[in-house]
């Protein structure tokens, strides 16, 4: 895990509430996939030192996700703690307890459209060779992975995630990964299947073309098409 970056994503919390604060944002994490199934923390005081808080605050930020079953503390050969290998099952039954209704999913659209809209455009006018390439990379495994859900859900997220990071900005890259965090709570409850997986609209050529013409309106465009076929395959499933 300490090779993944993800501590990237991490910024001081200085507010009151900081444990609450902190065992959000890495729930976050683990719903966009940045963090996975069997990953590792670094210990409590390496984390408390990069959300610049207490080590007992982090303490019991930690103790927040591990009474939701997200994450494990182990003893003896290779102790410390993880996400549970079994992590989206664990979201899965807690989304349960809140079920999503076709009003959140109507709302998520929205703002998918708003936040991850802006980015593909933004990253159609500012996206580098190099970040065009690894764009091509994500979308191929993406593609290879659609018979594999969980595999899918992560490559898919990571793909969204990286146009995010193309776009340049701070904010819409933290909305990004709120975004898929709520899209793996969704998709937990209702995976699909390979077949809905694999129509043009749910898959990226479109999109990432747009993105390589450098044609901003149109990569809002193909996000558009997208997002609302996302959700067209959901409400059917949904009060």
């Amino acid at each position: 895990m300490d090779d993944k970056g993800w501590a990237q994503h991490i910024a001081p919390v200085r507010s009151a509430g900081a444990a609450e604060a902190i065992a959000r944002r890495l729930n976050e994490l683990i719903g966009a996939r940045i963090l996975v199934g069997g990953d590792r923390f670094p210990p409590e005081k390496v984390l408390a030192e990069m959300f610049g808080v207490a080590v007992m605050t982090m303490r019991h930020a930690m103790a927040v996700l591990r009474e939701d079953g997200l994450i494990e503390t182990r003893r003896g050969h290779r102790a410390g703690t993880y996400v549970v290998p079994e992590v989206l099952t664990r979201i899965r039954e807690l989304t349960a307890l809140h079920p999503y209704t076709q009003a959140d999913i109507e709302e998520l659209t929205a703002w998918r459209i708003a936040v991850s809209g802006e980015a593909s455009a933004r990253a159609a006018r500012r996206a580098s060779e190099a970040g065009l390439a690894r764009l091509r990379e994500l979308e191929a495994a993406t593609d290879e992975a659609v018979a594999d859900a969980e595999a899918y859900r992560t490559l898919d997220a990571g793909l969204h995630l990286h146009i995010a990071e193309l776009s340049g900005s701070r904010r819409l890259m933290e909305a990004e990964q709120g975004i898929q965090d709520e899209l793996t709570r969704l998709l937990a409850e209702h995976p699909g299947g390979v077949e809905a997986r694999s129509t043009p609209d749910q898959q990226h050529r479109g999109l990432i073309a747009a993105i390589e013409h450098s044609d901003a309106a149109q990569a809002r465009e193909q996000f558009t098409i997208h997002a609302e076929a996302t959700a067209d395959l959901f409400l059917p499933f949904v009060q």
